[in-house]
């Protein structure tokens, strides 16, 4: 509109009338009306690098500038966000944007009460204002304002300190016009409703890099955009951090190339560097704009209020303790579970008591804890009043905001350098120590009773502030606390980092030796979790060594019926099963589960663990009907001591399942199975581990039935939860994309299962490293996907890999060694190498009939494999003999109507074709196809492919009619698939 007057610019205006003209000086002309001593506010211009925001600033268009404009009833909205998140930018583009629709823009920076005032008082040397008999008062400005017909608008800027009823003092009176707010605090939108505010947040990465390069004056080149990319997501996409990073490569002091590595090692500097404040148009730099606010918070801990002066100390020290955990994620749990451990009942105190006094000469965190935030009330329950209000402080400051869950809370991860930036090394190092004890003491001595949820979230603190400590350069003597680091090498290994739980495992083993002695129970316990570290992380050697010195340890000490010596023995077990050497695990096992007999009783929970665990032994030795009925005894005395719908009943449930699994028993595998995910979603959650566990079994059963689609539905399931929950390099997020790799390979998308599985053999690499045998699983598997789509030799060149990787490390006799053996022999009789595969075949039989047995099914897997390689070398008859054996094995052990005796089946009649024994082929097919019609139905693959090799026995047997009919079954079957 024509008779605008915005007062644009900090200088270069002539206000006349209701116009504005640019010139070179201002110069106002008043004739004889009176002036007062205060500058005119004038709106700033925006940053000629300004960038995206679009979405706000329509946002603010649409609210401002809606369909009901013409009711002229005043709008309120507030933009509210931390320091430097661009909201007077966005405010400023928007008035630009929009100027013809208002009449007066009014300009007032609102960081104290004296700012507003003498921004009011300067809006009395109007021209416009002086013609109203204004005296110069804030007073009559807003008397004045509010008195304008026309639609004009306030900018309140960075409101940050005052409170809400302090702002809304200098709003105009009336109804008319418009209030436009920013703000740190989101507590003001009690003054424009919850609807009528934004949080203003970090930019979208692409605008970011924009941004960046407009602000270092270069140019969108390819190259270019990739180093800005890497830039503006290390600041985490702040504005105003990304503006500052551009003017510094701008002004020649820094190449954009090298500014990440000069920024690591002087972020501090940089990032509050004076001559570099970006677009800020309060003259801050990144820091100065957060360290401004800080002072405001030191400031309050002096004031003769005493309820203000605490609450601003609580804030203090929370963004202290804060600042030394993860950024994001921090529980009010973590306090309200260290109260509770500070203020145990009496009763506790004496169950821990001998624990303690043996304990007496180690440090303990639980000495240090500091307990200013931990009262406790009368009913024994953390009182929270003093934790609230130092938080609620730090949120109105913007300096922490509310997280995604009740009682959680994030600070932005730029605000969490700054704030430890800022301290001394000695405030560092006492902070640091501060966080360390008060997430040991959250953690109770129960601690696998506390919520799985609470545990998640606490293994990423503790990571953060051992990683904190590590870079403060702490000695070890300095941050060694016995309990502390008892209870961190467990959570650590619960959730999946076994490397970091060594370190900490390996002081407690040295600082007991050394302190206790080495015979002192403690001591022994902790070798004993070292070496269960060491089995976790595939180094079986080292944690045997240890487990058999443990042994030794607790039969001298303690005897062998005591229960800590059964337990260690068991122990050993589960590390001789995991070695593949099951004649040692079975005969430890069966010890362990006599002894439990004898001296606990049948009905005891550890008899039945002992059950369990030499059920598993029996299933890796093929001994399925033996595991499978240990399973059920288990399964039995589950339900009928703890209920159905205990956790340990779901998981006897799931390993009998498994067992069954195993034995082809894939309708009874599916309906348990089914149970165990339908238990765990309704009594853990759709998030817990046990859950998405459960999903992955179901799935695997799934896969051997054939439903490939319900499998990778339930997989992808399982793979979205793990990353969401656990992150992308979670061991259990990589099993999650094996199985998943696993089912594309099955399903023929050999390139979806490439793609995935090597991500995962990258990940195992840098996250397990070259030797674990999780990365050595991984690279067989991608050389299995590799065979398929053709890639022999790429193929070859990794079995090779796997195979040295496997004898190093488990020696030639191993059943993983014997496998890779297999598979590299496979992959040769796919490349033609015939001689080469029954060469490597034959090797693979003697080996599995001299360590596992004739009857095992690994022992007829190998047979059915050398049997095809005779085929393949026209020895037929030897083919024959092998795979009849094979099939006797397979129906002793599995049964007629199981897919691999099927399978054994199929490979037979073939053989039987080459030899022109066609009846017998045409036998064997028959009961084949309909084994699978029964099983799989018609429409399934499995079902086809037998319709198919009965189509071709038919021909050669001259029944083309019978054949005929065949082609049209598969015709009407692949329609129906």
């Amino acid at each position: 509109m024509s008779g605008t007057n915005i007062l644009q610019g900090a200088e270069n205006v002539v206000v006349s009338g209701s116009t504005l003209n640019a010139t070179n000086t201002i110069n106002y002309n008043y004739s004889n009306r009176t002036t007062f001593d205060a500058v005119i506010p004038l709106k700033p211009n925006s940053s000629t690098r300004f960038t995206g925001r679009t979405e706000v600033i329509a946002k603010l268009k649409d609210h401002f500038i809606g369909a009901n404009d013409q009711l002229r009833i005043r709008k309120y909205f507030l933009l509210h966000g931390m320091g430097g998140i661009g909201k007077t930018q966005i405010c400023l583009r928007f008035i630009e944007e929009m100027s013809d629709n208002f009449s007066h823009v009014f300009w007032i920076d609102a960081s104290s009460t004296s700012t507003i005032t003498q921004g009011l008082k300067g809006i009395c040397n109007l021209p416009e204002a002086q013609s109203g008999g204004l005296d110069g008062s804030s007073e009559s400005a807003l008397l004045w304002i509010g008195s304008l017909r026309e639609n004009y608008v306030v900018v309140f800027d960075n409101a940050d300190v005052l409170t809400p009823e302090e702002l809304e003092q200098y709003f105009p009176p009336g109804l008319s016009g418009n209030i436009l707010i920013t703000s740190r605090n989101s507590a003001m939108q009690c003054l424009t409703s919850p609807t009528n505010c934004l949080e203003v947040k970090e930019m979208a990465e692409n605008d970011a890099i924009i941004l960046l390069l407009k602000a270092s004056c270069l140019d969108m080149s390819s190259d270019l955009q990739k180093e800005a990319s890497k830039i503006v997501k290390e600041l985490f996409c702040l504005p105003l951090a990304i503006d500052q990073a551009g003017a510094i490569i701008r002004s020649g002091a820094i190449n954009i190339k090298d500014y990440l590595g000069i920024y690591f090692e002087q972020r501090k500097t940089l990032l509050s560097h004076p001559e570099f404040k970006g677009a800020s148009k309060y003259n801050r730099t990144v820091y100065g704009s957060w360290e401004l606010l800080y002072k405001e918070i030191q400031q309050r801990t002096q004031s003769d209020d005493f309820d203000k002066a605490r609450a601003a100390k609580n804030a203090i020290l929370i963004l202290a303790i804060f600042s030394f955990f993860h950024h994001g994620g921090i529980s009010e749990d973590i306090f309200s579970n260290a109260a509770i451990q500070k203020g145990q009942t009496r009763k506790e105190k004496k169950r821990w008591l001998g624990f303690l006094l043996r304990k007496s000469t180690l440090p303990l965190a639980s000495a240090k804890l500091d307990h200013r935030l931990l009262s406790l009330n009368d009913a024994g329950s953390w009182n929270n009043f003093m934790f609230k209000e130092g938080v609620q402080l730090l949120i109105s400051f913007c300096f922490i905001r509310l997280g995604s869950h009740d009682g959680e809370y994030a600070v932005h991860p730029l605000i969490h350098a700054w704030y430890r930036d800022r301290m001394t090394s000695k405030e560092r190092k006492e902070f640091c120590l501060m966080g360390y004890v008060m997430l040991a003491c959250s953690l109770h001595e129960d601690f696998d009773k506390q919520p799985y949820s609470f545990r998640r979230g606490l293994v990423t603190h503790v990571k953060a502030n051992i990683q904190h400590s590590k870079s403060l350069k702490q000695e070890a003597t300095e941050s060694y606390f016995d309990d502390a680091s008892e209870k961190f090498v467990w959570i650590l290994r619960e959730q999946g980092y076994p490397k970091e739980a060594e370190i900490l495992a390996i002081m407690i083993v040295d600082a007991r030796r050394k302190i206790l002695g080495k015979n002192q129970p403690t001591t022994i316990r902790a070798v004993e979790s070292l070496a269960g570290i060491y089995r976790d992380m595939g180094r079986y050697a080292e944690a045997l060594k240890l487990q058999k010195q443990c042994l030794d340890m607790r039969m001298k000490l303690l005897g062998r019926e005591h229960s800590h010596t059964i337990t260690t023995m068991a122990n050993l077990g589960h590390t001789y099963e995991n070695m593949g050497k099951y004649r040692e695990a079975e005969e430890l096992e069966t010890k362990v589960l006599d002894a439990r007999m004898r001296i606990l009783g049948k009905d005891h929970p550890d008899t039945t663990t002992a059950m369990e665990n030499l059920a598993i032994t029996y299933r890796g030795m093929g001994k399925y009907e033996e595991a499978a009925n240990l399973q059920r005894q288990c399964l039995d005395a589950r339900i009928k001591f703890l209920g159905k719908e205990h956790l340990y009943t779901i998981t006897a449930m799931a390993t009998l399942g498994h067992t069954y699994e195993n034995l082809g028993k894939y309708r009874e595998a599916e309906e348990l199975e089914t149970k165990v995910l339908d238990a765990s979603m309704r009594i853990l959650g759709k998030d817990h581990p046990h859950t998405t566990h459960a999903m992955g079994n179901l799935a695997v059963t799934y896969r051997d039935l054939g439903k490939y689609t319900e499998a990778e539905r339930l997989q992808k399931q399982c793979l979205d939860t793990r990353m969401r929950l656990l992150g992308e390099e979670h061991p259990y997020t990589i099993t999650a994309m094996a199985g998943l790799g696993h089912t594309y390979e099955n399903m023929g998308k050999y390139k979806e299962a490439e793609e995935l599985e090597t991500k995962v053999l990258d990940a195992r690499i840098r996250v397990l490293g070259n030797d674990h045998p999780d990365t050595t699983t991984a690279m067989g598997n991608l050389a299995v996907t590799y065979r398929d789509l053709g890639k022999y030799a790429d193929a070859e060149k990794l079995q090779k890999q796997c195979l040295d990787i496997r004898v190093r490390q488990l020696g030639e006799e191993h059943p993983y060694t014997i496998t890779a053996i297999s598979s590299l022999a496979h992959t040769f009789q796919c490349m033609g190498k015939y001689r080469e595969a029954e060469e490597l075949e034959t090797h693979v039989l003697d080996a599995r009939m001299r360590i596992l047995g004739k009857e095992h099914p690994e022992t007829t897997t190998a047979m059915e494999y050398l049997a095809k390689t005779y085929g393949s070398l026209g020895k037929y008859a030897e083919a024959e003999q092998l795979q009849k054996q094979c099939l006797d094995a397979r129906t002793t052990l599995l049964g007629e109507e199981h897919p691999l005796t099927f399978r054994t089946m199929e490979y037979l009649a073939y053989t039987y074709k080459n030899l022109e024994k066609y009846q017998e082929a045409e036998q064997l097919e028959s009961q084949v196809l309909n084994g699978r019609i029964k099983i799989f139905g018609e429409s399934h693959q499995f079902t086809i492919w037998a319709m198919k090799n009965l189509a071709v026995t038919y021909r050669q047997m001259g029944k083309d009619t019978d054949a005929e009919i065949l082609d049209m079954c598969v015709e009407d079957a692949e329609k129906g698939m």
